[in-house]
């Protein structure tokens, strides 16, 4: 965790900032509210699980496929071996891959509601705000007074002949 103020870097245990001494408490509740929920964090984690099934399940039927024009070209060849049992279980497996990827890619869509578990922890006001079409008071600018204004004119001159 880096500090607000100074940037310096600290645990996220330390309760002040090493380099400048600010109090990180109320940092850290602020940095922890904007986390997941780990109800939200979880269904996440299986959501992308599922993907990866479906996709390792897709790459399986692709390659399958790929077996089956291989199969089909080499037709001939196979015929001591039976092509027609090797075409039609490949082309069963190739059914197979690509329902099973179809199933996990949708299973996250058709059985875990994201819209019960929040991504973010209650917020603290859920008044929502008001929105105006006015700026911000400019109050007058006074400028501070210079340390060094003023005092060149106790320095000696030199008389320019």
């Amino acid at each position: 965790m880096f500090c607000p103020n100074c940037g310096g870097e600290n645990r996220s245990e330390q309760s002040y900032c090493r380099t400048c001494g600010l109090k990180l408490d109320a940092i850290t509740e602020a940095v922890a509210d904007q986390l997941p929920s780990k109800e939200y964090a979880k269904l996440q984690r299986r959501k992308e699980l599922f993907e990866k099934l479906g996709l390792l399940s897709m790459s399986v039927s692709a390659l399958i496929g790929v077996g089956l024009l291989f199969a089909k070209a080499a037709y001939y060849k196979l015929l001591l071996f039976g092509p027609e049992v090797l075409f039609w279980s490949a082309f069963g497996a190739l059914v197979l891959f690509v329902l099973l990827s179809l199933f996990f890619f949708n299973i996250p869509k058709l059985t875990m509601n994201f819209d019960k578990a929040k991504p973010r922890l209650d917020p603290v006001n859920t008044e929502p705000a008001v929105a105006t079409q006015k700026q911000i008071e400019d109050r007058p600018f006074e400028p501070v007074p210079s340390v060094t204004e003023n005092t060149t004119d106790l320095l000696p001159r030199k008389n320019a002949k």
